[in-house]
């Protein structure tokens, strides 16, 4: 499976809905359709991601329904949505049309070498400290890159070279440089796997250069502290729904948190008498402790004792507020319940993104703004190294000359 058109998402997904139309599939059909591709193309735009690829459905499928492999779907809810997006993705790559889906066996490959190949890397992946995440992310990735050598004709490893790489890379122009360095580092890994290495009878990991991840090409999105207040003031603290609100958005706004630690977080994570939210990072598996502002403690207590649902025997610190009480699985609700307050503000959001994770920019900008070391923002936003910290925010030479000190820096 490869990207063959450059076509923007947009686009394809236009084309996608009139091609239902054309089959004279039901409005309600339709409908069902669009607003399931518009959540992607949401996704998309909000990292920079203009085409459709296994890669962006993978992704998304991920990030919005948690399902892990979206071409093996497990569940008949993962079932279900995986159908909406292979659909789009069958349209616009390979220009097809499945009406019975099914899903007994997975994808092959046609000869026995790349089998050997790829059960080689994977076996050779187990062996690394990666979260099962990043490991199904890399085989998928692999997977995508030999099902396109094996159309190009080839038959066996050792008849890889530089151009077959080159031209695999060219079919994946139109997704975000983060996406595409994310790609060239895999298939580094893949070409210094020793199993791989021994059946090559070049290097092919040594031209894999990652110049521009596309880390530093976008300016962040931020909101100052002004916008950010009328947020905030917007949203209705009497209801249940709004002391729940204002406590997800502060974890954001104060804390820093990540969307998908704040839909994990714990009853157990909130340590009342240190003043503390202690958890384990689920983007990155690492501890992170944050120290409670004033305003977050209260809106926490707020919530928890008027707000949540009583006598609920879940841990999760944020439930529905309406049966059946349960944690959220994705992020879906909390976005638009921000959008919500974004409009209610009047703040104008041209050509900026509007998410949850524009408060975390938004934090480190406000940090850096008051001359707060790199080494201290990398801590509280709790990234392990002081670059990755630099991709937040829009740095100016001066203040970083300011802020600098001896830092770590991953390579």
């Amino acid at each position: 499976m490869h990207d063959l058109f450059a076509v923007s998402l947009q686009k394809q997904i236009l084309s996608s809905i009139d091609f239902l139309k054309s089959k004279v599939y039901s409005e309600k059909t339709v409908k069902t359709y669009t607003g399931i591709w518009n959540h992607l193309l949401k996704y998309a735009d909000d990292n920079d991601i203009t085409v459709c690829s296994s890669e962006l459905i993978t992704q998304f499928a991920h990030f919005r329904y948690g399902i892990e492999d979206i071409f093996q779907p497990k569940t008949v809810s993962e079932k279900y949505y995986a159908r909406f997006l292979l659909c789009l993705y069958d349209l616009s790559v390979e220009n097809l049309w499945i009406i019975h889906r099914t899903y007994k066996l997975s994808k092959t490959f046609k000869t026995k070498p790349f089998t050997l190949a790829y059960d080689s890397y994977t076996s050779w992946l187990s062996t690394k400290n990666l979260k099962q995440k990043s490991i199904l992310l890399k085989q998928q990735n692999i997977k995508n890159f030999l099902y396109f050598a094996e159309n190009e004709q080839i038959t066996n490893i050792s008849e890889l070279s530089q151009s077959t790489i080159q031209k695999y890379l060219e079919t994946k122009s139109g997704l975000s440089n983060s996406t595409k360095s994310n790609i060239i580092i895999t298939l580094r890994e893949f070409f210094r796997c020793p199993e791989i290495a021994r059946m090559l009878e070049v290097d092919l990991s040594m031209n894999l250069r990652v110049i521009n991840n596309g880390r530093y090409e976008h300016i962040p999105s931020t909101y100052s502290a002004d916008e950010i207040k009328q947020i905030l003031e917007a949203i209705d603290r009497s209801t249940i729904e709004g002391k729940k609100d204002y406590a997800i958005i502060l974890l954001a706004v104060d804390a820093g948190l990540r969307v998908s630690d704040i839909i994990n977080l714990r009853l157990q994570d909130i340590k009342w008498d240190c003043n503390t939210i202690e958890i384990i990072q689920q983007k990155t598996g690492e501890f992170l402790m944050l120290s409670m502002t004033d305003a977050l403690k209260w809106a926490l207590l707020d919530y928890l004792m008027n707000g949540r649902p009583k006598d609920i025997a879940v841990n999760h610190v944020f439930l529905r507020s309406i049966a059946p009480y349960c944690p959220y699985i994705s992020a879906g609700h909390y976005y638009k319940r921000l959008n919500k307050y974004f409009e209610l503000a009047d703040i104008n959001r041209d050509g900026k993104h509007h998410g949850m994770h524009t408060f975390r920019h938004s934090l480190a900008a406000r940090l850096m703004g008051d001359n707060v070391p790199i080494t201290v923002i990398s801590e509280a936003l709790g990234h392990k190294y002081a670059n990755v910290t630099m991709q937040y925010i829009r740095i100016d030479i001066e203040k970083l000359r300011l802020a600098a000190l001896e830092v770590p820096f991953n390579d």
